[in-house]
């Protein structure tokens, strides 16, 4: 472990969530997470059945605009055309853009410089020129909200701002043009109550700077994740959060996995089992949901779903 501090992820920038990207922050700790086991760590798209229900999917997505994610390969593809009805985590409607937007600004008569030493600050203002965020916007930001922002690339954050759809949203709006019905398992208020509950007494200056140095560090660690999801392996991944969260000398880490993963799953797993037993259900949630023993997919064999992986 390198003792580094633990840097608190939300789940949405600019009203679109990420899927792990937070994970280039423990670059350091890949090395030193032991190859064990990970249920359901490999694939993209699983089968779930049970009783006479006509069978359902889950795929593990990414938050990400390149195209690479929208080329779905003819099992995922076959699966989501057949089915009558979609969930997602949000659906992104424009009051929810519009909530998660007032939940990144700073309250008033309060801004960045006065949060942050001279040295923190400057290198912030300057990053952001990057993603072409003029210092006057970084000055009502959340520490927390441009720290997620520097975790994907400049290039992903402008295409985003120029309408590039995450796969998500690209999922979504597929659906809606084949008729299905489509609903979201999360509120977008109960993700920001997550965060400002994790959130917690942390220092915003030491977060900015932890993702500072850590992109100095691995530049492209969100490349790498990228990677490995096109792969079909959420293993590494799910190790670094699991390793971390087992390390008594990052207790942040074990809070985050608790209320952002596991929390989660169990809320999304109650909601989309009206979806499941009526059947041809396809839900599509971050691929960090899939793994690990309080993962969506365990808890579904929990509730005596079979669950094959398809892809």
């Amino acid at each position: 472990m390198t003792g580094k501090r633990f840097v608190l992820p939300f789940r949405a920038v600019l009203g679109l969530p990420v899927l792990g990207l937070f994970l280039l922050l423990w670059s350091g700790v890949a090395a030193a997470a032991e190859d064990h086991p990970v249920r359901h760590g490999e694939g993209r798209l699983w089968k779930i059945e049970r009783g006479d229900a006509p069978p359902s999917h889950v795929m593990g997505t990414i938050h990400v605009t390149d195209a690479r994610v929208r080329d779905l390969p003819p099992e995922i593809r076959r699966a989501f055309e057949n089915s009558e009805q979609a969930a997602f985590e949000l659906l992104f409607h424009p009051e929810e853009r519009e909530k998660t937007a007032r939940a990144q600004r700073l309250p008033k008569r309060t801004s960045l410089a006065k949060l942050l030493d001279k040295e923190t600050y400057e290198k912030v203002v300057e990053l952001a020129a990057a993603y072409g965020i003029p210092a006057r916007a970084v000055e009502t930001m959340q520490p927390w909200a441009l720290a997620l922002t520097f975790q994907v690339s400049p290039e992903e954050f402008r295409r985003r701002l120029d309408g590039d759809l995450i796969l998500d949203l690209w999922l979504i709006q597929w659906a809606y043009d084949l008729g299905m019905r489509v609903v979201a398992l999360e509120k977008v208020e109960e993700q920001i109550a997550a965060f400002e509950a994790v959130q917690g007494e942390s220092d915003p200056a030491e977060i900015l700077r932890e993702v500072l140095a850590q992109l100095e560090e691995n530049p492209d660690g969100h490349a790498e994740l990228l990677e490995q999801y096109l792969a079909g392996d959420m293993r590494t991944a799910y190790r670094q959060v699991e390793d971390m969260a087992a390390n008594d000398a990052e207790p942040d880490a074990q809070v985050f996995k608790e209320a952002f993963l596991d929390a989660r799953n169990h809320t999304m797993v109650k909601r989309m089992l009206p979806l499941l037993k009526r059947g041809k259900a396809f839900i599509a949630v971050g691929a960090l949901h899939m793994p690990g023993e309080e993962g969506i997919l365990h808890l579904l064999e929990q509730r005596g779903y079979r669950v094959t992986r398809i892809y």
